[in-house]
């Protein structure tokens, strides 16, 4: 029971609190030499492994249950939905590998793996769902989207089977007391963009501190426990998951300067904590930090217009929607998953309100989340459109024209025309005598020649294609590698080409046509 830690850490002897998150710590630093997904708070993981198609071994289920347990059971103060989320992503990329699925589908296993882990934490089989589809995925495709409901539905009975359908944190009592109360709420949505992009900038400046420390690896995150038992001296609090502390400011039992410093060190321990290499996640901590800043702004509000607003735990009801929404940046995962844990119907018109304040104002401060943050800086890009990300997938030889003419440099104008005939294409390549490409002739080329007397009894295919700045791809380039190289020159068509010792090879032609019959394909069957 979360309130029977903080009871018995408030009568833990000051020694054992500094001590025991650095053992923790240790310990997790210890399995860090061995495996190197022990430490971290998953999800970044996961969105790139779905971004680059990688897969996630079935392994990093028991490391990360492991460490998240030693993390979370010393008072490392993290959450523990993210190495669920990671859990759950590895067995599905462990189903998805033992059936042979394909890249699509095993993006979808990924996600469904994460939504059923979500959804089991915190009792939301939707929010659960839509955290996959808007975080992970980023699409909302029918053939994806079914497939995750299931898992997150089986989830949630398999968890409410065991444990009971038990509410996460107890919602105040709440009406809308007066219309003046909404631009209160718009207050609110500001204050946590504000303190959700200091949290992502913070906890990252912190893990790059850490990563820069000359010292060795497996003593950081015992150092970062150090620390949170330093902390934890003067603030029991921010130890640990956090429920109980939760549910006491929801309940207007904490208020006043104690908030407002709370929010800080929750935002400090945390950042010590994973940022030193310690394993759990993100998601609890921003709720914690998220209510806080609620309760306090709510106490502020009460004080000043006693006789229109309600209590302060309903303003940190709306704000951990608030906070979340403004760090991970997915403003109907954060509404959908605090009005699932709450079943609190009554507060969803100001926690839609301010949410999607926070996310607008947080999305003008900094574009990225506290997921993506680490991926933007290793220059993977998780905001493709649907466009993108379809071509993405798309190989150039998968949809290739093999079958095409070329023409020797040395071609005569007969011997082009005759060609061109033969072909379902106005793009050609040219070749010299040792069958490599020298240039590419288009119909416009050989318009040129058609209306000029005489220059057709002389002109060759060499002289009248083109050869400087050729553009060309590679098999195994992708589709949107492609279109972008068409795009530098509006281009119909491009060589697909085999690079043999710098010399340039034909394979086929690669038409505009072809991208978008190819995508029109691709996108008919996610749908």
């Amino acid at each position: 029971k979360e309130e029977f830690l903080l009871e018995t850490l408030i009568h833990t002897p000051v020694y054992k609190i500094v001590l025991i998150p650095a053992v923790g710590g240790l310990i997790v630093g210890m399995a860090g030499l061995i495996f190197k997904s022990a430490k971290g708070h998953g999800v970044p993981d996961v969105i790139k492994a779905i971004a680059l198609n990688l897969k996630i071994s079935p392994f990093v289920a028991v490391v990360k249950s492991f460490t998240s347990a030693i993390t979370l059971g010393t008072g490392g103060s993290a959450g523990r939905e993210g190495p669920i989320i990671h859990i759950g992503s590895a067995l599905g990329s462990g189903v998805g590998k033992i059936f042979g699925f394909s890249t699509r589908r095993m993006k979808t296993a990924v996600a469904c793996g994460a939504a059923g882990g979500l959804a089991a934490t915190f009792n939301a089989p939707i929010g659960g769902a839509m955290f996959a589809a808007e975080v992970l995925l980023g699409e909302f495709g029918i053939r994806t989207f079914s497939p995750i409901i299931i898992s997150s539905v089986i989830a949630t009975v398999v968890s409410r089977g065991h444990l009971g359908n038990v509410v996460t944190f107890e919602a105040p009592e709440y009406h809308l007391r007066h219309f003046m109360e909404l631009p209160l709420y718009m207050v609110l949505g500001f204050a946590c963009a504000v303190v959700g992009v200091f949290f992502i900038r913070f906890f990252y400046k912190t893990e790059e501190t850490f990563d820069n420390l000359s010292i060795p690896s497996f003593l950081k995150p015992a150092l970062g426990g150090l620390l949170l038992g330093i902390l934890a001296i003067y603030s029991r609090e921010i130890m640990g998951v956090g429920y109980d502390t939760i549910n006491q400011i929801l309940a207007s039992n904490q208020v006043g300067l104690f908030l407002i410093v709370i929010v800080f060190l929750k935002i400090l321990a945390t950042s010590l904590t994973l940022g030193s290499g310690g394993s759990g996640g993100l998601f609890v901590p921003a709720l914690f930090i998220g209510t806080a800043t609620g309760g306090a702004l709510g106490g502020i509000f009460n004080a000043a217009f006693p006789g229109i607003t309600s209590s302060s735990g309903a303003y940190a009801l709306v704000a951990m929607s608030a906070m979340l929404g403004a760090t991970i940046k997915a403003p109907l995962t954060a509404i959908l998953i605090i009005f699932e844990i709450t079943q609190s119907y009554e507060i969803i018109l100001p926690l839609m309100f301010a949410t999607i304040i926070a996310n607008v104002a947080a999305n003008w401060l900094e574009k990225e989340s506290i997921f993506s943050w680490i991926l933007a800086k290793e220059g993977i890009n998780i905001r493709k459109g649907t466009e993108e990300r379809v071509l993405s997938e798309i190989r150039v030889e998968d949809v290739m024209l093999r079958d095409i003419v070329t023409f020797k440099e040395s071609s005569n104008f007969k011997e082009i025309t005759e060609g061109i005939k033969k072909a379902d294409h106005i793009y050609y390549p040219v070749l010299n005598d040792k069958g490599y490409l020298t240039g590419i002739m288009s119909l416009d080329n050989i318009k040129n020649v058609m209306f000029e007397k005489g220059l057709e009894e002389i002109v060759v295919a060499g002289e009248i294609c083109t050869k400087d700045d050729l553009i060309y791809v590679y098999p195994e380039d992708s589709l949107a590698t492609a279109l972008k190289k068409l795009g530098i020159k509006d281009l119909g068509a491009l060589p697909v080409v085999e690079n043999i010792n710098g010399n340039l090879k034909v394979e086929g032609l690669l038409r505009r046509s072809d991208i978008i019959l190819a995508y029109n394909k691709a996108l008919a069957t996610s749908v």
